[in-house]
């Protein structure tokens, strides 16, 4: 193992202990425009979320990357759950084994969805499909 992948690994288990309470969000949906949103109303949170990538994979094969937002409580993660209308993930429960402990096996089909709370697709996304 490098290096690098160690350093990655322990960033990882780092999050999960301090920061357990995970919201997902499609990863286009927190870039650009959004971000500046979703900066905005993490400032009232203490200590700050921090985030990381995952990727979602459905059974029907589509994969789909998502912006992990982990918060040290519950009540934060709630809050920012309901406003963005986002997923919580388990690091526990959710997270793959083995050597995609990156993914997130999900049930059920994929929904394209163009909007999450106030957060809409940035305007690059809709004129580039």
């Amino acid at each position: 193992m490098t290096a690098v992948h160690k350093r990655a690994n322990y960033q990882r288990a780092r999050i999960d202990r301090a920061l357990p309470y995970q919201v997902a969000l499609p990863d286009e949906f927190c870039c650009m425009e959004n971000y500046t949103v979703i900066a905005e109303f993490c400032r009232r949170f203490d200590p700050a979320p921090e985030h990381r990538s995952i990727t979602a994979i459905w059974p029907d094969g589509t994969q789909k990357k998502m912006r992990l937002h982990c918060f040290a409580s519950r009540a934060d993660a709630e809050v920012f759950a309901a406003h963005f209308e986002g997923e919580h993930f388990d690091p526990v429960r959710d997270r793959g084994k083995g050597e995609r402990r990156d993914a997130w096996r999900r049930t059920g089909s994929w929904v394209n969805v163009d909007h999450f709370g106030p957060l809409k697709l940035p305007r690059f996304f809709r004129d580039n499909p």
